[in-house]
């Protein structure tokens, strides 16, 4: 399908101004062209369906009409995160914007709804679930709807990489709304996508607004990577690669290993996925944030979403993704400051593939288990009872855990609502089977596609051409031109054998560290701190009341050092006893004395005779 561009709307001198002003007040100097549109042809009442590459600021074409239209303009995402993010922006701006979602409760949720029922130029973000209660549906339909935009819309297509059975319900809302003019938003569709995205929103003779989903200031790279050569590829990358970048892994173990390894060999890094606290997520996210930081984040897909941060140099795979959509959408989050910047594969498809198979298979609904599940449905629903999750998965014969999974999709598609240990079905009898083996076999499909995804992208890791090409091919796009700065554009020779050959971990780097005390006697004593600083530190502390000044040098072994340290430090009480009791007895020794000093000379150099009172030099041995 090619996208059909409308001309572009003519606003008025005063509108204009309007509009520069409300971007200003986002902080956008400069709108782009496709922005200006967009922004143009809602303004006027159109359906709009926009597909642009990540970093086109899509969020500011919801959010300037959210300014400029006389009701509310209702934002419909499926991300939390994304929506709490937006929400603090734009609280920091003070721009006139409420959010409701499920977290959203008790006085919170009652303060908003009374603010969406005020009415007025507003900015309403909430998710399709929440759009479906009845409380919120019932206070947007009163207070009228301007707009409403659906972010991710390429979620209401089984044919899509990340569809959502809650999306399916969007197009069925809109008369309860008023049926108003719907912005529909994507970074990546194709065309079997975007025809599904219009006619499951009921879209009026829309507006399509598309670019393709390469930007020309990245240089793609497939380099392929066999056995155990990927860290090795990966540590030569992060030496030669100008930072800051985004490391992508296929599973929380792979994000643990591969920050490892960078800490290992002493490049800055950090790392984030679902596996963390959020505590430890939002530190880990806001160190890699600052501006300035020249540092490399490592983590799963959970990152980035939402994310705004122009000067991403690279951005590596570690592993394939599972789609080409998620693979361009997670690449184009660098160089959105216009500079080229580095979308680099390391490509195993021997590998990866199963790794994404496993996923998938965990992750997507089973048909006949749905199947199952809608039986039990109608046969409660016959008898005009309300089972518990128990009753119902006996019913089913599944697991509870199984089905609270497959209910939560029943749920989504507006057929059933949990209510804590009940489950109220909301279709009838005779309807529900039906509904639940159409899901099923939606969801079939996906299964189906996930497979072709994947060979998507291992075409494109074994493809011999433009690679910038192959993705607009892939999208859709007629007559694509080669991009001049890819691998294969450039035509590079291959790796050497040096690039894949195994590197050793520096050496730490030794640490010394003065302490000590001055002494009671005529001098004061120094120590120097070993390999371990700790034993150091407490040699001097120990060894500070002498004549004279002792030095103790560290050692090779760290953990003989710290052995040491612990020696001298119980006899030290000791021998200054020893010390006291000869000076008052004119410096004669004990016969056991001779023995001590033998058994401590693995630990520490003896000052030389004829010292005196200076300083005696001394280090211990590291065997």
């Amino acid at each position: 399908m090619t996208a059909r561009r409308t001309p572009r709307r003519k606003t008025g001198q005063a509108d204009g101004a309007a509009l520069q002003e409300a971007a200003a007040r986002l902080g956008i100097e400069q709108l782009h062209p496709e922005q200006e549109q967009v922004v143009g042809d809602v303004l006027a009442g159109r359906d709009v369906l926009m597909v642009l590459p990540t970093g086109f600021g899509k969020s500011a074409c919801y959010q300037l009409p959210s300014m400029l239209l006389p009701k509310p303009v209702v934002l419909i995402s499926p991300l939390l995160a994304l929506l709490r993010d937006q929400e603090q922006k734009l609280v920091e701006r003070d721009i006139p914007s409420v959010r409701l979602d499920g977290t959203v409760r008790g006085k919170r949720r009652a303060a908003a709804l009374e603010r969406i029922a005020a009415g007025g130029p507003l900015l309403v973000m909430t998710t399709p679930e929440t759009l479906a209660t009845v409380d919120a549906r019932d206070v947007l339909a009163a207070s009228g709807v301007s707009l409403l935009a659906v972010d991710e819309a390429h979620c209401l297509s089984e044919w899509g990489h990340d569809f959502r059975p809650a999306y399916l319900r969007l197009g069925a809302l809109l008369p309860s709304l008023g049926n108003p003019p719907v912005l529909a938003l994507t970074a990546t569709a194709t065309p079997r996508v975007r025809t599904a995205i219009l006619r499951t929103l009921r879209m009026r003779k829309p507006s399509v607004v598309a670019d393709s989903p390469h930007r020309a200031n990245l240089a793609f790279e497939v380099i392929p990577c066999e056995g155990d050569l990927r860290p090795r590829v990966l540590l030569r990358l992060a030496k030669r690669l100008r930072r800051p970048g985004i490391v992508y892994c296929a599973t929380r173990g792979d994000v643990d290993q591969v920050y490892t390894i960078l800490r290992r060999f002493d490049f800055p890094a950090h790392r984030y996925h679902g596996g963390m606290t959020a505590k430890e997520r939002n530190r880990e996210q806001e160190a890699f944030m600052k501006r300035g930081q020249r540092t490399t984040m490592v983590a799963t897909s959970a990152f980035g979403l939402g994310i705004d941060k122009p000067d991403i140099r690279y951005v590596l795979h570690y592993q394939a993704p599972a789609a080409l959509e998620q693979y361009v959408q997670e690449a184009g989050r660098g160089g959105r400051d216009g500079k080229k910047a580095n979308a680099i594969l390391l490509f195993d498809p021997e590998a990866d593939r199963p790794i994404h198979e496993a996923l998938l298979s965990r992750g997507r609904v089973r048909p006949e288990q749905l199947y199952r599940l809608g039986a039990a449905l109608a046969a409660w629903a016959e008898e005009g009872r309300t089972p518990t999750l128990e009753a119902l998965a006996l019913s089913a014969e599944l697991g509870p855990r199984t089905t609270a999974a497959l209910l939560a999709k029943v749920e989504e598609a507006g057929l059933a609502h949990r209510a804590d240990h009940d489950v109220e079905i909301l279709a009838s009898a005779e309807s529900i089977e039906d509904e639940v083996r159409a899901l099923a076999g939606q969801f079939e499909t996906l299964r189906t596609m996930d497979g072709r995804r994947l060979d998507a992208i291992e075409a494109y890791g074994r493809s011999e051409g433009c690679r910038a090409r192959v993705l607009r091919d892939y999208f859709g796009e007629e007559d694509a031109e080669s991009c001049g700065l890819c691998d294969e554009c450039q035509d590079r020779p291959e790796r050497s054998e040096a690039f894949f050959a195994p590197l050793v971990a520096p050496r730490k780097k030794r640490r010394k560290k003065a302490s000590g005390k001055r002494g009671r006697g005529r001098g004061r004593r120094k120590a120097t701190g070993t390999d371990d600083e700790a034993a150091g530190e407490k040699t001097g502390r120990r060894r500070g009341r002498g004549r004279g000044r002792r030095k103790v040098a560290g050692t090779a072994d760290e953990a003989a050092g710290e052995e040491a340290g612990r020696k001298r430090g119980t006899r030290g009480k000791a021998t200054r006893k020893r010390r006291r009791s000869r000076r008052k007895t004119g410096g004669e020794r004990s016969e056991a004395e001779p023995k001590r000093d033998a058994a401590r000379k693995d630990l520490v150099v003896m000052p030389k005779a004829g010292g005196g009172s200076g300083n005696g030099g001394g280090e211990a041995d590291g065997e």
